[in-house]
């Protein structure tokens, strides 16, 4: 199953500053908060699972945790974006408008028949091949130009653009007010893929007998 993971960094630089997780695929939402980015984070979540598709920042953590390492869209056009400021006009200005047609195809994903997802990688990595047959002379061209290619169109890969799990109040400095924040926050947004207010997703939870719900 393929999953998205969003790393957030909160508070100031010092003993107090800490990572928010938050691993999402089809059917669930899973947060962790922790006063590390270190890889082994995903690693303990993941335990022996390989997912087919892990879809996050650049970050050198964030990778060979699945089969395809996919980067988030969001930060390839903020890049891009930043690299047309900084000057470029060859290659950040034609691959913020490949990017711009992935998000697209993205969101209508759940949609289209996996024929056509197919059809449209398709499109996207002839577009994409010229534009990879020579590096930008623009610095912060050349650094985006190392993130691609253009992700997988995987049928059932987690939403890319900006999730509303994303917008999720900061938890406490504690470690316990952490924990405690994010099981409430899986729990909530577990609920919200799976169409239930935050009242019911946790009744759901403490209820006498209740069943987990399948992976």
């Amino acid at each position: 199953m393929p999953i998205k993971n969003l790393m957030r960094r909160r508070g100031p630089a010092d003993a107090y500053a800490y990572a928010v997780f938050i691993e999402i695929c089809a059917t669930a939402v899973h947060h962790v908060i922790v006063n590390t980015r270190a890889a082994n984070v995903v690693s303990n979540f993941l335990k022996d699972k390989v997912p087919e598709v892990w879809v996050a920042d650049r970050y050198g953590g964030q990778n060979g945790h699945a089969r395809v390492r996919q980067i988030c869209l969001a930060h390839l056009l903020r890049d891009a974006q930043y690299a047309i400021d900084e000057g470029d006009k060859t290659f950040a200005p034609a691959f913020k408008t490949l990017l711009l047609r992935a998000i697209a195809i993205g969101r209508r994903r759940p949609t289209l028949k996996d024929s056509t997802l197919r059809q449209y990688q398709a499109e996207l990595d002839r577009k994409l091949d010229p534009l990879l047959a020579k590096p930008p002379k623009n610095q912060a061209a050349r650094k985006l130009f190392t993130a691609c290619p253009i992700p997988t169109t995987a049928p059932n890969a987690p939403s890319d653009h900006p999730s509303s799990s994303e917008k999720s109040p900061a938890p406490s400095h504690q470690n316990g007010g952490a924990r405690l924040y994010a099981a409430a926050a899986s729990v909530i947004a577990t609920g919200r893929l799976n169409k239930k207010s935050a009242l019911q997703a946790i009744n759901d939870v403490i209820a006498p007998n209740a069943v987990p719900a399948a992976a």
